[in-house]
């Protein structure tokens, strides 16, 4: 594990140094250890990134080795860097990545390099369009068949054309099936120019099992729509942070089944549509709960903290999402409002730890929002939690967190967009492709 990068800089030259990684990259300069100080020379970090710079009598600049950093906003650094008289050399061998170099004030080779591949965003959806029915997590066979041949009406009388991938009906021992199959299915999919939308039949488990064997660049070269969310949220967000293609949190095929007005609505206006949706509450909502169906009435939007914010939209299932930290597949948190939601197997306690470990990752001091979907009544999780939970994170007095909105495992659900845009203004939140 690599825990920071060195570079030489010559003898009284902290000031400089100051001026340019802080002033310049805004990497924030950190105290150096007692037992190092009278060695001169100044830290700096950024998020997970460190950089240490050393003096060195006789000094060489590093002119092939050299660090390579992250930002949100590539360009914004690049004119930073050349107002002052730092030239920037943009160069595209890492594309579709955007990167350039420059050098530091002492001659140190440093590469910028833009925190996210460009997204990139799926054809919509038309009349006749070829809808593929996939199990990336558990298995077709563990759903119901009247709850497979409902979703199937409600998606032909969306005038869609649906098929069914080959391995979604097998089964192993956990309730998948063996992660060749879903990969094949996936790839198969892909690859397909007839199809135009894989939509996963359920969550449950497993779809993380995948992550290390996707062909990325094949699906970015092929790009479609793919919706689901629980467990989905893997594969989900590991698609947009390694091949930049725009994945949707939507109903499956139970939600559809439900023929709920609100859902296939908000389905259809996100996968149909080119266009910004303000979300609107729903006039109720329903649960599942001691094998009864409750409905109640929906008491709108709860602002936990106000603000106004617009960033790149991550997020999905938390316990899901957080499973993805430490890998490659974790998103850069930096600038994005997040949406989250769980299910019935939480409990406060145990959603909170689970946002704990969200908000120790890198990155976690820049989200510029969050939105909480529904808790499902078994979870017990009540306003007073959320709020106290809330106030436990300073930063998020200063940016605006809404809960309570129509996504998770309740019903009505919104669908909306991975690596797409989200606004919240005014208490309204709106998102994008």
């Amino acid at each position: 594990m690599l825990d920071h990068v060195q570079l030489a800089a010559p003898k009284d030259s902290e000031e400089q140094a100051r001026a340019f990684y802080a002033g310049l990259l805004h990497m924030e300069e950190v105290e150096k250890p007692l037992g190092v100080q009278a060695s001169g020379g100044v830290w700096f970090q950024s998020h997970a990134a460190a950089l240490h710079l050393g003096i060195e009598e006789p000094f060489h600049p590093a002119k092939k080795a050299h660090p390579g950093l992250t930002f949100s906003q590539l360009d914004d650094v690049a004119v930073r860097l050349q107002t002052a008289g730092y030239p920037v050399q943009f160069d595209d061998r890492l594309a579709p990545r955007r990167r350039f170099f420059t050098k530091d004030p002492f001659g140190n080779r440093i590469e910028c390099i833009e925190q996210q591949i460009p997204a990139v965003v799926p054809k919509r959806l038309t009349d006749g369009s070829h809808v593929r029915l996939l199990a990336p997590a558990s298995s077709l066979a563990t759903v119901e068949s009247n709850i497979l041949d409902g979703a199937i009406e409600v998606l032909q009388s969306l005038g869609l054309c649906v098929s069914i991938s080959q391995h979604a009906r097998a089964v192993n021992p956990f309730g998948s099936s063996d992660p060749a199959c879903r990969l094949e299915d996936l790839h198969t999919a892909f690859a397909d120019p007839t199809i135009d939308a894989i939509l996963c039949v359920r969550g449950g488990f497993s779809s993380n099992e995948l992550l290390d064997g996707l062909d990325y660049e094949l699906i970015r070269r092929n790009p479609k729509i793919l919706c689901g969310f629980s467990d989905i949220t893997a594969l989900s967000q590991a698609i947009f942070t390694k091949s930049g293609l725009v994945t949707y949190s939507g109903p499956m095929l139970r939600a559809l089944a439900s023929r709920d007005a609100y859902t296939l609505q908000a389905f259809r206006n996100m996968l149909f549509e080119d266009k910004t949706m303000t979300i609107q509450p729903s006039h109720n909502w329903h649960d599942h709960v001691d094998g009864k169906d409750v409905t109640l009435p929906n008491p709108g939007h709860l602002f936990l903290s106000p603000g106004t914010a617009a960033g790149r939209l991550l997020g999905g299932n938390l316990c899901t999402l957080n499973l993805l930290q430490g890998t490659a597949y974790f998103p850069d948190l930096r600038d994005s409002i997040l949406f989250l939601e769980d299910d019935y197997e939480v409990h406060p306690a145990t959603f909170a730890r689970d946002f704990a470990s969200l908000m120790a990752q890198p990155g976690a001091d820049s989200i510029r929002g969050i939105v909480f979907g529904r808790f499902q009544l078994t979870t017990r999780m009540t306003d007073e939690h959320l709020q106290y939970l809330v106030q436990l994170y300073p930063s998020l007095s200063s940016i605006p967190v809404i809960a309570g909105a129509d996504f998770g495992h309740t019903m009505p659900l919104f669908t909306f967009p991975i690596g797409g845009t989200a606004q919240i203004e005014d208490g309204k939140i709106s998102i994008g492709h």
